[in-house]
């Protein structure tokens, strides 16, 4: 029964997802810098009934492993899953379980960015309850390695203008 429940839960969170997200203005977040290289920040968010929250960055595009943990601070809630650019990840909580966290690999193509879809209330009886959950987010960043090719064109470049200059003096 309370597999139904949850699911019934679920399904009208993804059905609405559509409405709330057009609705709601994405959330701002800075990365700051952190130790070993990495970017981080943290947020909390108050929330009632259904909720998307959805976020943006700066600086918009990482490359690196984002970690992302989000807590229930006060009242109950419920996560159903995220995304994360592309990157869609789902939850199921266990009783009394009221964190969810998850990892991906980010790129510089496309701005970070992280929705979160959960349900502020109790989730057996469908009460909204007012609540509240914290979240943070770090980014171990890696240094972005040219490609061998790269090296070579600019061997090849340095070589055409020495060769330029040479002849130019000669000449």
């Amino acid at each position: 029964m309370k597999f139904r429940l949850f699911a019934a839960l679920v399904a009208g969170a993804l059905a609405s997802t559509t409405a709330l997200a057009q609705d709601a203005a994405p959330i701002p977040l800075t990365l700051t810098p952190a130790a070993g290289g990495s970017l981080a920040t943290t947020f909390e968010r108050s929330v009632t009934g259904l909720f998307v929250d959805m976020f943006t960055f700066t600086p918009a595009s990482v490359a690196g492993t984002v970690s992302v943990a989000l807590t229930s601070l006060a009242g109950p809630v419920n996560f159903f899953g995220a995304l994360l650019g592309d990157d869609s990840f789902s939850f199921f909580p266990e009783s009394g379980q009221s964190s969810f966290s998850f990892q991906s690999v980010a790129g510089t193509g496309t701005p970070l960015s992280l929705t979160v879809f959960g349900y502020g209330g109790d989730a057996a009886t469908l009460t909204d309850a007012a609540s509240r959950y914290a979240g943070s987010i770090s980014v171990q960043t890696v240094a972005v390695i040219p490609e061998p090719e790269t090296y070579a064109l600019m061997l090849a470049g340095l070589l055409a203008v020495g060769g330029m200059a040479a002849r130019k003096r000669l000449g």
